[in-house]
């Protein structure tokens, strides 16, 4: 450790930096298909151990390793916070034919702005984002110092559903006590802004599968009298809602009302509304008029159809009454919801509201709880100054992620805080063809985790 600028530091190595990183983003590892998992887990481990943490060990789960690494303060006497930092290293399948350069081959090259952006799979979900932890804590390491303790929790199944990380977090509790949970994950804002999410919306995934009689039949000569498993799901999903209102016993029973601080937040959130329609091909939004776009997408919930299948869909005309139906649907949950309690509720909508001659079957594919931190949290401030810091701008602070990422783990499990702050582009490309991190967005992250760290080891959180 010498004295010096982090900062300063960090445009020095910023060519090094981004060649762990490439090498990182090299390595496969794909959470569907367990290709290069082990592989990458120990290169995780190899890493926080080069880049300064303490220790680095790979936790065997019930689903693919883990890797928990501590990085504990150059000084003995911190008086502020710890704070854990989560990410993941598995990432979505990619085909290669799809992109303009292959996809576990990191390549730079100027993004549609015209500003350099290094593409491969992995590179903005989520290599890039954690790996600038990595990059923070080497560079106070090597000047300042190290302020507060940080652990990172890196794990290889979020692609997946992130199904063990409640476990993973159960089972390793005591040594995972912080006073704060950060999550970089997800874009920053399309304004081009960083954001602050105060948590994320949750999620319930279920298959819904109707079957009638034991063949396709001809309409002609069997409709009418044989029920069609095909109108009993129409008819089932269209009785799960009136109007804009999900119409379950209880669904919105338990939603976390709004505060006067909350309202704020939202008024405050930029959106334009006229660019998003035309962006969009849309004349209008399904909102009501006592609520904004950014208040229903972040703060209710709502139930969307994904997928119907069932019957003839090919050219032409075929005339059958099929014998089975399906549709997948999926719930996104606000604060203080329940998906337990979403599915009980729906299992007995189903068995009230399916004909006779219908069997209904509910296969439950994946649950996440929400989790929303409240905007007037102690922890808020210092992250928002941590972020203005970093990026040079002032950072949007939004109540909710409007997708769903396990934040909760870490409150429920650990009972603190928990934030989730991206580092990586709007237009990330993320699950899809030609995904990146643009490099400018990659040494803000750093920046920022930096002085996040350096308001943690001043702030008191407890």
């Amino acid at each position: 450790m010498t004295d010096g600028d982090p900062n300063a530091y960090i445009d020095r190595k910023e060519d090094a930096f981004l060649d762990d990183l490439r090498s990182l983003l090299a390595q496969p590892s794909i959470s569907a298909t367990g290709e290069g998992i082990d592989s990458c887990v120990t290169q995780v481990r190899r890493l926080c151990l080069e880049y300064g943490f303490d220790e680095a060990e790979i936790v065997d789960t019930p689903g693919n390793p883990a890797v928990i690494a501590h990085a504990f303060a150059d000084e003995s006497d911190v008086v502020g916070s710890t704070a854990v930092l989560y990410g993941h290293y598995d990432v979505q399948p990619a085909t290669e034919s799809e992109w303009q350069s292959p996809p576990f081959e990191p390549t730079v090259r100027d993004g549609p702005d015209g500003e350099p952006r290094l593409y491969a799979r992995g590179a903005g979900d989520n290599k890039g984002q954690w790996f600038a932890h990595l990059c923070a804590v080497r560079a106070l390491r090597e000047t300042q110092g190290l302020p507060t303790d940080v652990t990172l929790v890196i794990e290889g199944g979020e692609e997946s559903g992130s199904e063990h990380l409640a476990w993973l977090v159960e089972e390793h509790r005591e040594t995972l006590d912080a006073d704060v949970a950060i999550v970089a994950d997800g874009p920053i804002d399309e304004s081009g802004r960083p954001h602050v999410l105060l948590g994320s919306r949750g999620l319930l995934y279920v298959d819904i599968e109707a079957t009638g009689a034991n063949r396709d039949l001809h309409s002609g000569n069997f409709g009418g009298p044989v029920p069609n498993p095909a109108t009993a799901v129409v008819d089932l999903l269209a009785s799960l809602r009136d109007g804009g209102r999900i119409t379950l016993d209880g669904f919105y029973d338990d939603v976390r009302p709004l505060t006067d601080r909350d309202r704020e937040v939202l008024a405050e959130i930029p959106f334009d509304e006229a660019k998003a329609k035309t962006d969009l091909g849309l004349s209008a939004f399904g909102t009501d008029p006592d609520e904004s776009y950014t208040e229903r997408l972040l703060t209710r919930p709502n139930l969307n159809i994904a997928g119907l299948d069932a019957g003839y869909n090919g050219e032409g005309m075929k005339t059958v009454l099929p014998a089975s139906a399906r549709a997948k649907i999926d719930f996104r949950l606000v604060a203080d919801q329940a998906p337990d309690d979403v599915f009980e509720a729906l299992s007995e909508h189903v068995e009230t509201n399916s004909p006779a001659g219908v069997d209904v079957e509910l296969d439950r594919v994946a649950a996440m709880a929400p989790q929303r931190t409240p905007a007037d949290s102690p922890v808020v401030e210092p992250t928002m100054r941590a972020v203005r810091e970093g990026w040079g701008v002032e950072p949007i602070l939004k109540p909710s992620l409007g997708g769903s990422v396990p934040t909760y783990v870490f409150a429920d499990a650990l009972d603190v805080p928990c934030l989730v702050v991206p580092y990586v582009n709007a237009d990330e490309n993320n699950h899809a063809p030609d995904e990146n991190i643009a490099l400018w967005c990659f040494r803000s992250g750093i920046s920022t985790t930096v002085a996040l760290l350096g308001e943690l080891s001043e702030t008191a959180l407890d």
